[in-house]
């Protein structure tokens, strides 16, 4: 076993993508997760070795990531697998990367901040379009304006698909409503709490507040106390999310979830090979400081699954050749607001 990089769920949607683009630039990475058939499959696929190892193994798992410096952790929902792998990293020293979105698992693993620099190793949630491209875009914005007091961030592809595994992290959370970051503090809203027309490099694109993981990392490496993020949307999606207010709570009640996870896992299965190769993913911010002034930048990047496969790749090989990041960490400050730049078809304008 050879491989420094081990990337965990490789089967899943965006695992698969992760180890293809391994493959693409000659990374030697080892495979792995619970699920020997669809695993062993991957591996025949891209020549890699797998290891066949499930996260309820703790023991067996602890010993087995001593072969490995870093951890991309692909195996959703996040919410569920996230600690037990996190656990797993500090008793083995290796340091844990993952692609969530979900703002209580930025949370959750922040509380082990001390506990991994103990261990001297990095932890970076979020290394996928989740969160590096607006991570990064804050970082850069905070530079710009220093004071500012606001930030909103807001993101729409021209050619977006869903993953699986996203979809069920979304039907999972949807129960709990929206948050925003209201005077510091994470503050529950209903989902959809604001719509509003936002102007993006390609078109305009109404839009909508969403549960972002940068709720979290921005607040965390920029200090800016109320932020709001904005996904966008179509009309009838807009109708559509509305009408589920008033039918969350049924959502939060397990054999429900069930059922539409089934539904999901029959339906979902990500974007096309076209939106893949050709599509874009626009993102707009804006801070504002208590003066009222404002600034804007935007980013311009590859299709979001696309990129997650880019930045995670690249998050992992830069971790394996520094020895200087330890504990918790967001994408822009393990790797600078300039980490998103590195990337093919990665562009940054600011507005004056």
């Amino acid at each position: 076993m050879h491989a420094r990089i081990l990337i965990y769920g490789a089967y899943g949607y965006t695992g698969q993508l992760i180890t293809k683009e391994a493959k693409k630039q000659s990374v030697l990475v080892h495979l792995a997760g619970r699920n020997e058939e669809k695993l062993q499959k991957v591996a025949d696929q891209t020549g890699y070795e797998a290891t066949v190892i499930s996260l309820e193994e703790s023991e067996r798992l602890k010993s087995f990531l001593q072969n490995f410096d870093t951890v991309i952790h692909c195996a959703g929902p996040f919410s569920e697998t996230a600690l037990p792998m996190v656990k797993a990293c500090l008793a083995s020293k290796t340091n844990y990367l993952d692609i969530t979105g979900e703002v209580s698992v930025f949370e959750n693993i922040m509380a082990f901040d001390n506990e991994a620099k103990q261990a001297r190793i990095a932890m970076i949630p979020g290394v996928g379009f989740d969160v590096v491209p607006t991570d990064c875009l804050a970082a850069h914005l905070k530079e710009r304006m220093p004071d500012a007091s606001h930030l909103e961030m807001a993101f729409v592809g021209d050619k977006t698909g869903m993953s699986r595994g996203t979809a069920v992290t979304m039907a999972k959370n949807i129960s709990k409503g929206g948050y925003i970051r209201k005077n510091g503090r994470l503050t529950n809203v209903p989902l959809a709490y604001k719509i509003k027309e936002i102007e993006f490099p390609h078109r305009k694109q109404w839009c909508m507040t969403i549960p972002w993981g940068d709720l979290m990392t921005a607040h965390h490496q920029t200090g800016i106390p109320t932020i709001e993020i904005y996904s966008g949307a179509s009309r009838k999606m807009l109708k559509k999310i509305k009408r589920y207010r008033f039918l969350k709570f049924l959502l939060g009640i397990s054999w429900i979830q069930k059922m539409v996870r089934k539904k999901i896992e029959n339906t979902v299965t990500g974007p096309s090979d076209e939106a893949l190769t050709h599509g874009k993913t626009y993102v707009v911010g804006t801070v504002t400081n208590n003066e009222g002034e404002t600034l804007t930048s935007t980013l311009v990047t590859p299709e979001a699954y696309r990129l997650t496969a880019l930045t995670a790749l690249g998050a992992a090989i830069k971790l394996t050749h520094t020895e200087n990041k330890r504990g918790y960490l967001t994408p822009a400050q393990a790797f600078g607001k300039d980490f998103i730049l590195e990337f093919e078809n990665v562009s940054r304008n600011d507005k004056t």
